[in-house]
């Protein structure tokens, strides 16, 4: 098992509580000019509150932003094809395809051909910091959520998601989203689940 975040907003809280995170299908993607794909939840260990914060501002600030910390199967994830499109950058073998398309295309066609490249998964994860999932994760496996002050978030957590960053401040960013969003500041409050147990923290 593999213990990775999620943005979101309390807007989609309850829901997820009861129904378990699932993948947007037929909704509208966060990102309009590279939409993620809809049939995978997208997971990180290092960027969570960087995607709470994006979501919030896409509900219009009417919700509060919130992580959820979740426990899946190595063998339900796939690579983020932000990754994919990044490695083919500066692996030899795509210059030539590098050289010919765009930064749009060449997303498109790794979130197109995802499936095909399963086996990046956990490179995705060490390299970049995020990574999709297929399928709905239950509720039994959320284990906690934070509430975040979302004033504060830009002040912790402003990334640029690449490679570079990920190798020179991947151990801070995972920091932030195993240890200092569950504290004050930081959180409103948090709630972890346990088994039929739930216990709040005021923090």
């Amino acid at each position: 098992m593999k213990t990775l975040y999620h943005g979101t907003t309390t807007k989609n809280l309850d829901d997820i509580l009861t129904n378990g995170l699932k993948p947007r299908h037929d909704k509208e993607s966060n990102w309009q000019e590279f939409p993620s794909r809809k049939d995978m939840i997208y997971l990180t260990d290092s960027y969570a509150p960087h995607f709470a914060l994006c979501a919030y501002d896409v509900a219009e600030r009417k919700f509060d932003p919130v992580v959820i910390e979740v426990n899946v199967k190595l063998d339900r994830l796939y690579p983020d094809e932000d990754y994919l499109e990044q490695k083919a950058r500066i692996d030899p073998e795509w210059k030539d395809s590098v050289e010919k398309t765009t930064i749009q295309e060449r997303t498109k066609f790794f979130r197109d051909e995802l499936l095909n490249y399963k086996n990046f998964a956990e490179d995705s994860i060490k390299f970049l910091g995020n990574a999709c999932y297929k399928g709905v994760i239950k509720p039994k496996n959320i284990k906690r959520y934070t509430v975040l002050d979302a004033e504060l978030i830009i002040l912790y957590s402003d990334p640029t998601i690449t490679l570079e960053n990920k190798y020179y401040c991947g151990d801070s960013y995972k920091d932030i989203c195993s240890h200092k969003i569950w504290q004050k500041p930081y959180s409103k409050f948090t709630m972890s689940t346990n088994k039929k147990e739930i216990a709040w923290q005021k923090n």
